[in-house]
């Protein structure tokens, strides 16, 4: 079964930054066992040299260190089904944390492997399965070039963390590797991050093309039309 785990409120707000063991927990799938040693994450699609990197390339490469928030789109969902039926995990207020996260600049890793003048967005996949209509898929996403590459002096576009509140990611967030991605939705910062992939358009996954929008009007219509929520 996917753990999925939020904490009490009053545990939540005792700190700015959020203890690894108040941190909330979201997983569609069972936690990926992935031994350190034979990790390696995958850079291709339109990029001029693809890359395999090894989570000691990973924590080779200039570091830099980032406070964000990450929350769940569906936090407080139990108080939106009071109004209208919401599918999902019915979590309390507590679906957020706040964390200081090291690792090094997605768009570090993007020069390295020298980008193509097509590419547009980034997709991430993670390396847990998850059962969904039948099949067996990994949970991803992607997000567009422009944030991937647009760091700023008070926080990167996007990381590829490997630690979490000065530890090592804990299996639950993430290890060994994992995308935080400040000011989206926690569902674009993948964990267990196997594969990124540069494209000329958004990640065809499920839980971008389908899951994770904002949908008011019953119908697969309105499911298609609708944009996913960044």
């Amino acid at each position: 079964m996917p753990a999925n785990a939020e904490p009490e409120l009053a545990q939540l707000v005792e700190s700015w930054l959020t203890p690894l063991e108040h941190f909330y927990i979201r997983s569609h799938g069972p936690v990926p066992e992935i031994d350190p040693r034979e990790y390696r994450l995958s850079v291709e699609g339109l990029v001029e040299k693809p890359l395999k990197l090894s989570l000691e390339d990973l924590e080779g490469l200039a570091q830099t260190e980032t406070t964000a928030t990450l929350t769940c789109a569906g936090n407080r969902r139990s108080e939106h089904s009071r109004q209208r039926k919401v599918e999902g995990v019915p979590w309390g207020p507590g679906a957020i944390g706040n964390a200081r996260w090291q690792g090094v600049r997605l768009s570090e890793v993007l020069k390295r492997a020298g980008l193509r003048d097509e590419a547009r967005h980034v997709w991430f996949e993670g390396l847990d399965q998850v059962a969904h209509q039948g099949q067996t898929i990994a949970f991803g996403g992607s997000i567009p070039l422009a944030k991937a590459m647009g760091d700023s002096p008070m926080a990167p576009g996007a990381l590829l963390a490997t630690r979490m509140n000065g530890q090592p990611l804990p299996a639950d967030h993430g290890f060994p590797a994992r995308t935080v991605v400040p000011g989206y939705i926690g569902a674009r910062s993948v964990k267990w991050l196997g594969r990124i992939v540069v494209s000329d358009h958004p990640s065809p996954n499920h839980y971008l093309q389908e899951a994770y929008k904002l949908v008011v009007e019953d119908g697969d219509l309105a499911w298609a039309e609708a944009a996913a929520i960044y």
